[in-house]
């Protein structure tokens, strides 16, 4: 639909109102100007025959009043003068010479009642009316006495060409005033409305780019006005409001930065107290191999061997048992290197057995019967292996302080229906309270004595298993040991 301007619109609008109200008042003139004009031909005729009454009443006379009314009535007009006697006189206005009229039963009428009797034809339908001519038949009197009737018939050709005369200036009227209203409402919308409108229009512009002009020439309209104050406040207040956008994102982003600077430390840190329970086992898992590093140099010192392939196979010994010590250094160093945080292709079941051989490599599961249950086939997700490896070691680790001594754990992995792996670790320790088992995902939660736990493995946890869309869950009952079930997405299948 193609727009229009609102200056064309308003004058649109404006002129159609005044059309219709002026078309209604040009009706309204046309009616009542016929009907005066109808009227006034009417009374003129009426004053006519009151003349010839008072001037050609006697018969001697009748001539002159014939002539009389030819000329005071119009082109067309015709009449007749009835005598008391039957004298009839027929006359009209296109001849000299009288013409025969047929007579009208109403001058009897008239002759007996003496009183005036006016005749129309045409339509009259109010409020409109259309009349072709008139007849008027009138007492003819001397004095007090009657001595015949005069009938007058007068077209209205004449009165009709005047109406349309008449309708045609008052047509005329309406189109000129319509012109200069158009022009006039142009002009003072233009001035008055549009043109500060397109300036309002501008001042959004500059408001766009931050900016509000000042000393606008808006003119005299209130609700022009009243708009212009209305834009500087919105202006106002988006500025307020960016600035303070602005301090709240500055703030937010120090906030996150502190955020990430925090969630880093507390990583750390559990990273750091998984190492220190790690390092619990590395004195043992170290200090034998060191006995019989010692032993061997001991009797290698005093020379009380003195055959040479006994002491190479003491040697040999002891260079066994330095690389196990190395292997386990080396492992617990490589598990405590600070390394980028990489979302890669990453296979469960491997990166559950690397975590495993960390552990063993410390002794720590001598009394724990480890059962593995890893499906055949890789199971691929997005992950960050040394990330999820923190997150298996750590629930590991608590499955083995829950269990205190002798237990069983049971690690298996599993693809599920819809696509989903499902990684669960089973123990049989102590159990976790039912009143309390919702909370141990929150932070500095735990059940352990002061000095044995930070309260942030299962926190840290979660929030590193949210890294890679997979959820974990707690099921547990006192005594009879607790079920932890991690659901990663498969996004390689």
């Amino acid at each position: 639909m193609r727009e229009i301007g609102l200056r064309a619109e308003i004058l649109i609008n404006i002129l159609f109102l005044v059309a219709v109200a002026m078309l209604l008042i040009g009706i309204i003139a046309f009616i009542v100007t016929g009907r005066s004009a109808f009227q006034g031909r009417i009374n003129s005729v009426k004053s006519s025959i009151r003349a010839f009454n008072s001037l050609y009443a006697n018969e001697s006379e009748r001539e002159k009043g014939i002539n009389f009314l030819k000329d005071i009535l119009g082109p067309g007009s015709w009449g007749m003068i009835w005598e008391k006697n039957g004298k009839r006189i027929s006359f009209n206005t296109e001849s000299k010479n009288n013409s025969s009229v047929s007579a009208d039963p109403r001058i009897l009428e008239v002759m007996k009642s003496g009183e005036t009797i006016i005749d129309v034809d045409g339509i009259n339908m109010p409020p409109f009316s259309y009349y072709k001519a008139f007849r008027i038949i009138s007492p003819i009197m001397n004095g007090r006495t009657q001595v015949g009737v005069v009938l007058l018939y007068q077209p209205l050709l004449s009165l009709e060409k005047e109406i349309i005369s008449g309708q045609l200036l008052i047509s005329v009227s309406i189109l000129m005033n319509l012109i200069i209203i158009g022009i006039y409402g142009l002009y003072t919308l233009s001035r008055r409305v549009i043109n500060p409108v397109q300036k309002l229009i501008k001042t959004t512009d500059y408001i766009s780019r931050g900016d509000f002009p000042d000393n606008l020439d808006l003119g005299g309209v209130k609700e022009i006005k009243q708009l212009h104050t209305a834009l500087r406040s919105m202006y106002e207040e988006i500025e307020n409001t960016k600035k303070s956008l602005k301090n709240n994102i500055q703030a937010l982003e120090e906030t996150n930065r502190e955020l990430i600077k925090t969630q880093r430390e507390l990583l750390a840190s559990e990273k750091l107290a998984s190492l220190g329970r790690l390092g619990a086992g590395v004195a043992h898992e170290i200090g034998n191999p060191l006995s019989a590093i010692r032993g061997y140099i001991e009797v290698l010192k005093r020379g009380y061997l003195r055959d040479e392939r006994k002491a190479s196979e003491f040697l040999d010994n002891i260079h066994k048992e330095v690389e196990r010590i190395d292997r386990i250094i080396r492992t617990l160093i490589d598990y405590s290197r600070k390394r980028d945080f990489e979302l890669k292709k990453v296979d469960i079941n491997e990166v559950i057995k690397h975590s495993l051989e960390i552990i063993k490599s410390q002794g720590l599961l001598r009394k724990i019967d480890l059962r593995l249950g890893l499906s055949d086939k890789p199971l691929f997700t997005r992950a960050d292996d040394h990330q999820l490896s923190q997150v298996i070691i750590n629930l590991i680790l608590n499955s083995k302080d829950a269990i205190n001594g002798d237990g069983i754990i049971e690690i298996k992995t599993s693809e599920k229906q819809d696509g989903t792996i499902e990684f669960s670790l089973k123990d049989n320790g102590c159990g976790i309270p039912e009143e309390i088992i919702d909370k141990i995902f929150d932070p500095f939660f735990t059940t352990k004595e002061p000095g044995m736990g930070t309260g942030l493995g299962l926190s840290v946890s979660e929030r590193i298993l949210q890294g890679f869309n997979a959820q974990i869950s707690a099921e547990s009952k006192p005594g009879s040991g607790t079920t932890f079930t991690i659901i990663f997405p498969n996004v390689w299948g």
